[in-house]
């Protein structure tokens, strides 16, 4: 077999996500080529698929190295970089491409790409519009387009994006499933007839598929058909279990070394210098309340909401983190340290979003886990935890599709009894060591007695009294992103509070081994 048809089987093998086996082959090719700038290329493409991310960089700046002039092998250099958050990296990259190839439209989305990243919407817009005059009817850069109108809260724009698709595409199942986050099926049935019968289709892919019926689902909860939409909610999550193989090992390993190493440590008596720009960080588990909390907080006129923000876990995990064990010697040398490499290279990060504010939010709940961390290397710093009926909170859980893989526990109502479990076990350890460092929130409250609840929220972040708060619905300097997108952007509404006792006899067996 010659060298070109060798290369095509690589690049088949790359496109049907074989990449152990793109590495084995492209290794081999490499000792043979090694002045083939391409097969560097390939290499590095399934090198950052597996998330080898250092190894993906050296690669494709070996491929740089041989063929100067290919964009392409600058462009997926640039997308490393955005992974390790070196964002100032990549732009320069793209900047660089556009300077000489203003039309080349690869760079044009993933430089929008990245502008949505850093929450900078008006210049993903720009460069998403770009590439589409280039590329007219690539569907997933409309899609990417209509995102981010989404986020920043013009669901307008977003429908008349996704409706379009659907005019020409009926059969396009993201566009459908958009369209059923951002509307209210109790008000307009939109899409609705068009999205069960497709989902009838034999040849649909599986996730298409599951992610069809956790829209149908939503779409009869809104008309409050929940013996109807519960059908489609189960049977959503069997099939995305199937597609998933998600344990617990490495959390509980993790937890575990997380344990032994704070349970004898004095907060007290280790200090260190931290930026005097404040962190306000929402944790809690995930559909508990925590993105209502930060747009209410972020609403205040010196506050900026950055979302939820993997910072903090990258920076511990590549510092103090090695087979989910912490590394305690080297925990120990950096709080000797008169510097604060931690809190410095997470304001690093931080540098890429164009606000001054004077605090700033970090909305991640799975950050529940650095809580030592926090204490540690960010003095400064508030941590609101976020609480809400468990009941409440699993359905929540249970009737949405997540992007993020580290959300794949939530496809089996067991594995949510096990993650409740792990959090309920992490927040009761980090009380018991800083109860004072870590202030409760209630969900139900808030909704409740909204201006006590968030003149109390204001007071623990220091922050004085901002009429903005109670119309977070109006805030529009925050992008969101969640699955409940339409919700958020509206104001406070009960309707939420206790849904779960509409589910209770299909969810009681669950719902019994539940603690509040």
């Amino acid at each position: 077999m010659d060298l070109n048809k060798k290369v095509d089987q690589l690049l088949k093998e790359l496109k049907s996500e074989n990449f152990k086996k793109v590495i084995l082959d492209g290794e081999k090719l490499l000792k043979k080529y090694s002045d083939k700038g391409y097969l560097y290329n390939i290499c590095g493409l399934a090198y950052q698929r597996i998330n080898k991310i250092e190894t993906s960089i050296n690669l494709f700046k070996k491929a740089i190295n041989l063929e100067p002039s290919d964009p392409g092998n600058k462009n997926n250099l640039a997308n490393s970089y955005i992974i390790l958050n070196e964002f100032e990296k990549a732009e320069k990259i793209f900047k660089k491409i556009l300077s000489v190839n203003p039309s080349y439209a690869p760079v044009l989305v993933n430089y929008a790409r990245l502008k949505n990243i850093i929450l900078d919407y008006k210049n993903a817009i720009i460069y998403y519009k770009s590439a589409l005059k280039l590329i007219k009817n690539d569907l997933s850069i409309w899609c990417n387009l209509a995102s981010v109108y989404e986020n920043s809260g013009d669901f307008n724009e977003a429908n008349n994006i996704y409706k379009n698709i659907l005019k020409h595409y009926p059969n396009y199942t993201p566009a459908h499933i958009s369209i059923s986050k951002i509307n209210n099926y109790s008000e307009n049935k939109i899409n609705l007839e068009q999205m069960i019968e497709l989902e009838k289709v034999n040849n649909l892919q599986k996730k298409d598929k599951s992610d069809l019926k956790f829209s149908i689902g939503k779409a009869c909860e809104d008309q409050k058909k929940f013996d109807e939409s519960i059908k489609y909610f189960e049977s959503a999550n069997k099939i995305r279990n199937e597609l998933v193989d998600y344990n617990f090992r490495n959390e509980e390993k993790l937890s575990k070394s997380i344990k032994n190493y704070f349970k004898d440590i004095n907060f007290k008596k280790i200090v260190k210098n931290n930026n005097p720009k404040k962190i306000i960080f929402i944790v809690g588990l995930p559909r508990s309340g925590t993105t209502l909390l930060e747009l209410i907080l972020s609403a205040h006129k010196s506050v900026f909401g950055a979302g939820e923000l993997d910072f903090l876990r990258q920076i511990t995990n590549k510092h103090f983190v090695q087979d989910n064990k912490l590394l305690s010697q080297k925990i120990n040398e950096y709080i000797e340290l008169n510097e604060n490499i931690i809190s410095d290279e997470y304001f690093k990060y931080l540098n890429n979003f164009n606000q001054n504010s004077i605090a700033i939010i970090d909305k991640s709940p799975l950050n529940f886990v650095w809580i030592g961390f926090i204490k540690f290397f960010f003095p400064n710093a508030k941590v609101i935890h976020s609480v809400r009926n468990l009941k409440d909170t699993f359905l929540s859980l249970y009737k949405n599709n997540f992007a993020s893989k580290d959300m794949d526990w939530t496809y089996d109502p067991s594995n949510i009894l096990k993650y409740f479990k792990f959090y309920s076990d992490q927040m009761e350890f980090w009380k018991n060591k800083c109860e004072d460092f870590i202030y409760d929130i209630n969900y139900e409250n808030v909704v409740d007695k909204s201006e006590d609840e968030i003149r109390k929220l204001l007071n623990f972040c220091d922050l004085p009294w901002d009429e903005n708060c109670l119309k977070h619905h109006k805030n529009k300097k925050t992008m969101v992103k969640t699955v409940s997108i339409y919700q958020a952007r509206k104001p406070i509404y009960k309707t939420s509070v206790n849904l779960s006792e509409m589910y209770s006899k299909h969810l009681d067996n669950y719902f019994k081994l539940l603690k509040n």
